[in-house]
């Protein structure tokens, strides 16, 4: 099982249309194999950050999702709102203890 965390700035004014691109994001990805759960949060102190935090099955799972052409449509939308690069980090599980 892998966690990928996706850090998002908005530009200000635009937090709305964001928020609804990463629905409609959500929406088609919980349609992929391999997609277990998602959750969208914003930052306390400065809501136009919006972190993603997604669990997916495998790597491979995540990596199909991220390159498939509905999800890549849809970051091109989300891209125009946003003051930065994406920032993207996966992280798989630890299983020493």
């Amino acid at each position: 099982m892998i966690r990928v965390m996706i850090e998002r700035h908005c530009q200000p004014g635009k937090e709305k249309q964001l928020r609804d691109l990463l629905l409609e994001l959500r929406s088609a990805g919980m349609r992929q194999y391999g997609y277990i759960s998602g959750e969208t949060l914003r930052e306390a102190e400065n809501p136009s950050v919006f972190m993603v935090i997604s669990t997916w099955i495998t790597l491979e799972a995540w990596k199909a999702w991220q390159t498939a052409r509905q999800r890549l449509l849809i970051e091109e939308m989300m891209d125009s709102l946003l003051t930065a690069p994406r920032n993207v980090r996966v992280f798989v599980e630890d299983y020493e203890v």
